[in-house]
């Protein structure tokens, strides 16, 4: 059974309100689908009782795992290559070839998911920091559901997951087999930081950042939201700073700002001069 009109758009206003995360119209299944598990484990019987739960003061607690829920958490190791070899042939050299040699690298993962693309940045400069010997890197990594932060903290991941993405020469040199899972070595999970943190609502007090990676997250807003991220980005971005947008994605309409740089692909931008 479909869920009813009232309580679609009651989940679509609530999320928009609280997330900016935009659910067409057409988009009844998808709530059907994804608040099916949260039904039953809180001992609704069908999804429309479990909205109508919701409406209530009481179930405040619960919108969390709402969210957790609606959220897409697709990601993968070096998902989309291009990106992390532009970071490592052409980001960490302009960041650190220029006197700063011994400087620290604050990256910023803005929808970490569940660590992937962290660790995934941390993995390739390993790789060439030797050229680096005195450098230092660290990664912010931050996402709005607090179970798939975990996850990343934890740094431990099935097989399918390391098998997408990962060669089998860098899943042996920093991973660990425990059981039928494997987790990434505690010196890299030492290079990243997993918090909170809610794009469309006030920020914490951040470092100025040298590099921000915000993939594949732009598709869910609508333009304001978007105009207003990008403007909270600028101040949150050193001058000669770097960012990373998802393939598909543009700061086209969005923020004039900014200008893309290398050939060789990747989405990365800087603010102009």
């Amino acid at each position: 059974m479909a869920i009813r009109q009232d309580n679609f758009e009651f989940i679509r206003d609530r999320l928009y309100k609280f997330s900016a995360i935009i659910l067409n119209d057409n988009k009844h299944y998808l709530v059907e689908a994804r608040l099916s598990l949260l039904a039953k484990q809180n001992g609704m019987r069908n999804v429309d009782e479990f909205v109508d739960h919701l409406r209530l003061p009481a179930a405040a607690v619960l919108w969390n795992d709402v969210v957790d829920a609606m959220t897409t958490n697709e990601t993968s190791f070096f998902r989309d290559i291009t990106p992390f070899e532009v970071l490592r042939d052409n980001v960490f050299p302009a960041l650190l070839d220029t006197g700063r040699g011994s400087g620290r690298i604050n990256v910023w993962s803005a929808a970490s998911a569940s660590g992937q693309e962290a660790y995934s940045i941390a993995m390739m400069w390993q790789e060439c920091r030797n050229r680096w010997p005195n450098g230092e890197l660290e990664i912010l990594a931050t996402d709005i559901s607090n179970s798939i932060l975990a996850r990343g903290r934890a740094g431990s991941y099935s097989e399918l997951e390391v098998m997408r993405g990962l060669s089998q020469e860098r899943l042996e040199r920093n991973f660990q087999r425990e059981g039928d899972r494997w987790r990434i070595n505690e010196k890299m999970r030492r290079t990243v930081v997993f918090r909170y943190l809610n794009l469309i609502e006030s920020w914490p007090t951040l470092p100025k950042m040298d590099i921000i990676f915000i993939r594949n997250v732009l598709v869910y807003f609508d333009l304001p939201t978007k105009q207003k991220l990008f403007a909270k980005l600028r101040r949150n971005l050193k001058p000669n700073g770097f960012l990373f947008l998802g393939g598909a994605e543009s700061v086209l309409t969005i923020d004039d700002q900014f200008e893309r740089v290398f050939p060789s692909g990747g989405n990365c931008y800087r603010l102009k001069k």
